[in-house]
């Protein structure tokens, strides 16, 4: 039996790997279940490999990468080179991208051969956002927009049936602030009801307080940095996301 598993094992990756080679996206799953996408920007990166195997098996099936260029958004945080080398230690984990760079469609190759399952784009971030997208569906990746507190869902909702996943930001990238909760439980229930098999995922300040509210609406993806990573169970940080139980210390929640 022992045996009978390994083969079927290497069969089952040799297949997903010929699909990748064909441009067949990985399948994200059904967007009907709670999904947590730990941050790789907020882990420690002198101990990266150590801290990503802690969330992966602690029950994080996705992994979200946040590109920055300080353009698009103020700060500089990594490139292709950190999630090919990722790639290679976890190839069964989704990897998340968030491209947050001007005119993404001349980056869209290197990180589709690095190894994104998903990437977003900003619709402020290029003039030809339908081409973006294509370009990523084209390269057997799951295409996705980025909605910024201010951007509107008119600006995007004719690309929305080509997108697997949309992700409504809560903060302004780069810059932190206030939470928009408001304007981003009403995106969710606009985009559920235009796509109900969309994954929608929300970022910037996401937390065990407000997670429940973001699932109410109609969210299925939770990205979390902090959260997570400086979490001691990590385990236990992330069934406490999915399940939306608060902890309570002292008799009072945190």
């Amino acid at each position: 039996m022992t045996i009978l598993r390994g083969i079927s094992l290497v069969c089952t990756f040799l297949c997903l790997e010929q699909l990748n080679a064909l441009g067949v996206p990985r399948a994200l799953g059904s967007s009907d279940r709670v999904i947590v996408s730990p941050s790789v920007a907020k882990a420690d990166f002198l101990n990266l490999g150590e801290e990503l195997s802690a969330v992966v098996e602690g029950g994080a099936e996705w992994l979200h990468f946040s590109v920055q260029d300080g353009q698009m958004v103020p700060k500089i945080s990594f490139g292709a080179s950190l999630i090919a080398s990722c790639r290679e230690k976890f190839p069964d984990t989704i990897f998340d991208v968030k491209l947050g760079c001007i005119q993404p469609e001349y980056k869209i190759k290197a990180f589709c051969d690095a190894g994104a399952d998903i990437i977003t784009v900003h619709p402020e971030s290029t003039l030809q956002l339908g081409a973006v997208i294509n370009m990523i569906d084209k390269e057997g990746v799951a295409p996705g927009v980025i909605l910024n507190p201010g951007t509107s869902i008119s600006t995007v909702e004719h690309v929305i049936p080509q997108c697997q996943v949309v992700v409504v930001m809560l903060v302004n990238p780069g810059y932190g602030g206030p939470k928009y909760m408001d304007q981003a439980i009403t995106k969710i229930q606009h985009l559920r009801a235009l796509k109900p098999d969309l994954h929608i995922s929300v970022d910037g300040g996401v937390n065990e307080k407000n997670a429940p509210l973001l699932l109410k609406a109609g969210a299925n993806v939770l990205v979390v940095g902090g959260g997570v990573f400086k979490a001691d169970d990590k385990r236990a940080a992330i069934d406490r996301l999915i399940t939306g139980v608060v902890p309570v210390v002292n008799g009072k929640s945190e």
